[in-house]
């Protein structure tokens, strides 16, 4: 059991040639064909009916071109080194729907985490967190700071015994099964029927994928969630974090902040998220 088809979302930020390293790394160890979406941001004009806009947009166009095309050549050059089968499409920011349509095609995507202070990875929408509730496939997001190893010797599952979280345990057993060490956090705080999967029954179940676990429950109360997974995965050591994206209702999200949000905006490892 392993990915087949892989796809990376490039674009002209600073964290986009981390992103494709990464990506390669993780195609040549499953024999998987990658696939490469190239991001442009484009500007909104507004209407202009005495063109003024128009020398502008041109000049833009003509850079965003430029940029476009030198990024493929990278992209070529880095996949023929990897001698990784490869394929390349590029997407202005406003076809995003045709961008995660695209993405479908994928057993697992490649995203960066939002990098505030570069302006050529910003694409607006929620973007890159609206992708994984959009796409119906596993997403890894990489931190914009820190090493991210494409071998994950040490992975953390996070578990709520949600249905997200399920998901996601099962999107990642590929990774899960080449671990060398598998740790269950317990998080589990709901009560309500969504929320009732025992943790021995899912040790119980990668067990027989091969998958040697071990489970620690959250008994820091005073410690929250978000926090209490990435001080555990630094004290491991881990190199990924598998968690479902999302387990509560958006509104709720928004309006509360939550795990997702949380991990989102302070991550220090890979984190694979499902919804």
């Amino acid at each position: 059991m392993s990915y087949k088809s892989l796809t990376v979302f490039l674009d002209n930020s600073a964290g986009s040639s981390r992103r494709l390293s990464f990506a390669l790394s993780l195609a040549q160890q499953h024999g998987a064909h990658l696939h490469a979406l190239h991001l442009t941001y484009s500007p909104i004009i507004m209407s202009d009916p005495y063109a003024v806009w128009a020398p502008m947009l041109v000049e833009w166009e003509e850079s965003a071109q430029a940029k476009h095309d030198k990024a493929k050549l990278a992209f070529l050059e880095e996949a023929k080194k990897a001698g990784v089968a490869v394929d390349w499409l590029g997407f202005r920011s406003d076809d995003f729907r045709e961008l995660i349509a695209h993405a479908r095609a994928s057993d697992l995507i490649v995203l960066g985490q939002r990098n505030p202070s570069d302006i050529e990875g910003d694409f607006g929408r929620g973007f890159p967190e609206n992708v994984v509730l959009k796409l119906g496939r596993p997403v890894i997001f990489l931190p914009y700071v820190g090493e991210a190893r494409s071998h994950f010797e040490r992975v953390i599952v996070a578990w709520d015994g949600g249905r997200e979280a399920a998901r996601a345990m099962a999107d990642a057993l590929p990774i899960l099964k080449e671990a060398k060490q598998v740790k269950i956090l317990s998080i589990s705080e709901h009560v309500d029927d969504d929320h009732d999967l025992p943790d021995v029954d899912i040790a119980a179940y990668l067990a027989m994928h091969g998958v040697s676990v071990e489970i620690e429950r959250n008994e820091n109360i005073a410690m929250a969630p978000a926090a209490w997974l990435l001080s555990r995965a630094a004290d491991m050591d881990a190199q990924l974090l598998v968690m479902g994206a999302y387990g509560h209702s958006r509104i709720t999200e928004l309006v509360f902040g939550g795990v997702t949000r949380a991990i989102m905006s302070q991550m220090t490892l890979p984190v694979l998220m499902s919804h």
